[in-house]
């Protein structure tokens, strides 16, 4: 797993103005969780140039969808740390609630049209590189 410094975000917060937002980031079959404030943790296949334009302390607007589809702002988000790469066999099970499935489980929703522990499991299985992006709320 790769390593967090934990910044203290509050002093991000206080100063928060639209302005700084210069990231997107779309959530799509999560948003219920990101709703719901259930999910800090998100795994994307992005390219190694674009991950590395994402820092520790970036704040980003999370979508429901991607706005060239009409999508909408529905939360703002503060990375805790710089994206890192990991293969999915490497998630700790700690992430099934970091990624916002357990509370899809909860509410008998289904992610990628499966149970989302079916999903998580096969995503393990699947030992896929991808960017793990760690954030929390802006407000």
């Amino acid at each position: 797993m790769g390593t967090c410094s934990g910044i203290s975000t509050t002093s991000i917060k206080s100063g928060l103005s639209r302005r700084d937002i210069v990231k997107t980031i779309s959530f799509a079959w999560t948003t219920p969780a990101i709703l719901a404030r259930r999910k800090t943790c998100t795994r994307r296949q992005w390219g190694y140039e674009y991950a590395r334009r994402w820092h520790e302390g970036d704040l980003a607007a999370a979508y429901d969808r991607q706005p060239r589809y009409r999508g909408k702002q529905i939360e703002t988000i503060i990375l805790t740390c710089d994206p890192y790469l990991e293969t999915t066999d490497l998630m700790p099970d700690s992430d099934y609630e970091a990624e916002g499935f357990a509370y899809l489980e909860e509410q008998g929703m289904l992610f990628r049209g499966i149970e989302p522990r079916a999903y998580w499991e096969q995503w393990k299985a699947a030992k896929m590189p991808m960017w793990v992006v760690r954030f929390e709320y802006a407000t």
